[in-house]
């Protein structure tokens, strides 16, 4: 209980901290009420008490253990006590035997917050016994609400301003995150007026849509057309308008955008409906891949494909002009080969020796022409089966 004591004492941010006049203010207002000169706002941490303010003198600081407030200062009522030297409590404190002080009348009213946290207290004093009517108990109680509120105030102010703060910073920190991605990120209102319109999609667009009020012609204002590259996105087909309009989400619609300068982008797109605390529909969002070196390396990839197809037709034709040269070899040489040798035998056969040569001659031109067009066939063969593969 201590620790949350002294938690919430930290955390309105008194100790050490310049007095507001405000708070001179009511003390004095304090000290007039009870009719003494000398009143202060005394704050109790873990091992002193320390006067944020005093009047009738200069604020003191003193051990925990050796202040009056200190005593019952958490039980969360106004302590009165007309002669302190009379007071079984307050008889041996030092501020009244003498050792540090010779105080009397004494009187508290504890600073309490909202979640029940006793901080110190609005304190009157005076070395003269005196007395208190229960109205003026009644008027420092009030006044020491009314400085539980100033802090308070002041407590809510600082929240104020470090949220403040912090949501600058975090915004700050987004639009830096937004503008170093490698991806256009754009986000409109429930109305589709732009409210975010990142680096990227400057870069790619070639300029802001942030503050756009036209809903009509985007893909000409904005140079967005179909994956062709030619024909424009109709303004109801824009994954922007599509995920505001139907809360649904988008995925993987390719475009391109034609920038004013520089070579077309390609993009895929996704978009999401954007929804507020109720579920309702409050804008939508879309990022943009750039996807132009895929779609350089496919087109490289068809290309090719097309390279190989012409190759493979220009190879079944030299194939069919092989198989034709073959059958050409085989009738314009094979045949007038047969008679020849036909002659020869003839000639053998009459006693001619020399024919008996020419007829071997003719038996090894025709083993020549035999294997050429082996392996013509065979070449023929391989071209295809490749081409198949």
């Amino acid at each position: 209980m201590e620790q949350e004591r002294l938690a919430a004492l930290h955390e309105y941010r008194l100790l050490d901290t310049p007095p507001e006049e405000e708070l001179r203010a009511v003390l004095r207002v304090a000290a007039m009420i009870a009719g003494v000169s000398s009143a202060s706002l005394n704050l109790i941490d873990e091992h002193r008490q320390y006067q944020l303010i005093r009047v009738g003198g200069a604020p003191i600081e003193c051990a925990r253990e050796d202040s009056m407030c200190g005593v019952q200062f958490e039980s969360g009522a106004l302590v009165y006590v007309p002669d302190a030297s009379e007071n079984e409590l307050y008889q041996h404190n030092p501020w009244v035997d003498g050792s540090q002080g010779r105080l009397r009348f004494y009187a508290s009213a504890p600073l309490v917050t909202p979640q029940g946290h006793a901080l110190g207290t609005l304190c009157v004093f005076d070395e003269e016994p005196h007395e208190l009517t229960a109205q003026q108990q009644e008027h420092l109680s009030d006044l020491a609400g009314i400085v539980i509120a100033f802090f308070e105030r002041r407590r809510q102010a600082r929240l104020t301003a470090d949220l403040a703060v912090a949501a600058h910073t975090k915004e700050q920190w987004m639009d830096t995150l937004l503008d170093t991605v490698d991806a256009a990120v754009i986000a409109c209102d429930e109305n589709y007026r732009v409210t975010l319109w990142n680096r990227a999609a400057r870069d790619w667009h070639g300029r802001t849509g942030e503050g756009d009020r036209e809903a009509s012609d985007i893909a000409a204002r904005f140079g967005l057309f179909e994956a062709d590259g030619v024909t424009p996105v109709p303004d109801h087909e824009l994954p922007l308008r599509v995920a505001l309009s139907s809360a649904s989400v988008v995925t993987g619609k390719e475009m391109v955008i034609r920038r004013p300068d520089g070579d077309p982008v390609y993009v895929r797109v996704n978009a999401s409906p954007l929804r507020g605390a109720q579920d309702q529909i409050v804008g939508a969002v879309l990022a943009q891949i750039d996807v132009t070196a895929d779609r350089r390396r496919r087109q490289m990839i068809e290309e090719a494909r097309e390279r190989l197809a012409a190759a493979n037709a220009e190879l079944e034709r030299s194939n069919a002009d092989l198989t034709n040269f073959a059958a050409a070899v085989s009738h314009d040489l094979i045949a007038p080969l047969a008679a020849v040798g036909g002659y020869l035998d003839l000639l053998a056969c009459e006693g001619y020796p020399d024919a008996v040569a020419g007829s071997a001659e003719v038996v090894r031109m025709r083993d020549v022409i035999d294997g050429l067009l082996a392996d013509a066939l065979a070449t023929r063969s391989s071209g295809t089966a490749a081409t198949r593969r």
